[in-house]
């Protein structure tokens, strides 16, 4: 079962290797990065946060989207991770079951702008987030699973 979808430019580190995958109960963790995906140093480095015990998959986005495809009714808790909104569209566009999005962090860059402290995004972001909200999948932003859930929704407006 694909327990979480989340948006973290820093996809896998100890908020998410320990908060989440404990309280979630998760037994694999797929990272969806099609850059990573090739970089064996940054799947090294991300393989030294996973939690003993939890696999940890790192594939390009398209390859994540069959696997969670085959997770959708598994026994199996699942969690997906992603770097960027636009990768989470991709997942979602893909798989009708995911009806929840987490936003964790969007650290600020070019022409975004910050919506939390740990949230930042651009009009292009906005305009996928808005068609993702429009598919009835809630985006809420958390960065621990124990943190009060706070909605996109509240924060963007049309």
């Amino acid at each position: 079962m694909i327990k979480l979808l989340r948006i973290d430019d820093k996809l896998l580190h100890g908020q998410v290797a320990f908060s989440w995958v404990r309280n979630l109960k998760i037994h694999t963790i797929i990272i969806a990065d099609d850059k990573v995906a090739y970089d064996e140093f940054s799947k090294m480095t991300l393989g030294l946060s996973k939690p003993t015990g939890v696999n940890l998959i790192i594939v390009e986005v398209d390859e994540a989207i069959e696997l969670l495809k085959s997770h959708v009714n598994s026994g199996m808790n699942v969690m997906a991770i992603v770097s960027s909104i636009d990768n989470a569209y991709r997942i979602i566009y893909n798989i009708p079951e995911i009806k929840s999005l987490n936003l964790g962090v969007l650290r600020k860059n070019y022409n975004s702008v910050s919506l939390t402290h740990d949230i930042a995004i651009n009009e292009n972001e906005a305009k996928l987030c808005k068609e993702i909200l429009d598919k009835s999948v809630e985006i809420e932003i958390r960065l621990t699973y124990d943190d009060e859930k706070l909605f996109l929704s509240d924060l963007i407006k049309e």
